[in-house]
């Protein structure tokens, strides 16, 4: 299957969505790439890096090959919702989030049959929005999660894996949609969590000068983040995030005891552990 004889469009030219635009545009050069976009200044950018954002969305919808749904989980739900009956038949979808098995459920609802949902999860991003900070280096070597369905052809997450090594991907892997959620909570959502709690506390208002070292910058960057986005994806998965957190806390409640109790050697202890566990990863 051709990469370059397929017409894309990304719906959402934010940040990661508009990397993924820009990376389509520039690795693939395909017949034809697409943007949506609620903002019109969005749009008019994104021509210039030729995206075509100018046509009808109906036209642009049912001129698609491969649609990539770039934007918040509930809103992606609700654009293919409204909009799948403009697609031509045999059209792939799939999408950008980073919680999998609220989309897939909530879609698999409503999608056509003769329509492909494969559900992916670009790791790869920052802590930035936007177009202005839209850049296809944000996805050198880096993985890209696939959740296949039982209606997935196997064709078309072949072709999504081929896409995905175009724009700039080391690799790919294939997961189910409960173990990606549970793994993405402890991985993801509750660094973010931490993050937010770290710049939260009453020290941060202070002046901290010169005091703020490469470990305060490391813990607290990922805290500039969109909380539209972040607040929708603690809630989407709180089941498996609760989880985590409360994993979490043990280790605060452990080590606050020790410290209490003047137990250096538990205190020891546990900082060894920490150490042998990083390894290499």
């Amino acid at each position: 299957m051709n990469l370059q004889d397929k017409k894309y469009t990304v719906v959402g030219l934010g940040m990661e969505g508009g990397s993924y635009a820009l990376a389509i545009k520039e690795k693939i050069n395909p017949v034809k790439i697409y943007g949506i976009d609620i903002d019109k200044d969005t749009l008019k950018k994104a021509v210039n890096f030729g995206i075509d954002t100018q046509k009808p969305k109906e036209d642009i919808l049912h001129d698609t090959d491969v649609l990539i749904l770039a934007v918040y989980p509930k809103i992606a739900i609700d654009f293919l919702k409204e909009n799948q009956k403009f697609l031509k038949s045999g059209c792939i979808v799939t999408d950008v989030c980073g919680v999998k098995s609220f989309v897939i459920d909530e879609i698999q609802h409503f999608l056509r049959d003769d329509l492909d949902y494969i559900a992916g999860h670009p790791m790869a991003g920052n802590q930035y929005s936007g177009f202005d900070n839209a850049d296809i280096n944000i996805f050198k070597d880096k993985n890209y999660i696939f959740v296949p369905q039982t209606k997935n052809k196997q064709e078309n997450l072949e072709f999504m894996k081929s896409l995905a090594l175009a724009i700039g991907f080391k690799t790919t892997s294939d997961i189910d949609k409960d173990v990606h959620d549970k793994k993405i909570a402890y991985a993801s959502h509750m660094m973010h969590f931490i993050s937010v709690c770290v710049t939260n506390c009453p020290a941060f208002e202070s002046s901290l000068g010169n005091f703020a070292g490469g470990s305060f910058k490391d813990l607290t960057r990922i805290s500039d983040l969109n909380p539209y986005l972040w607040s929708e994806t603690f809630f989407l998965n709180k089941k498996f995030l609760l989880e985590e957190v409360k994993e979490f806390r043990k280790n605060i409640d452990f080590l606050l005891d020790s410290l209490k109790d003047d137990d250096y050697k538990a205190v020891f202890d546990f900082l060894e552990k920490s150490r042998k566990r990083k390894g290499g990863i």
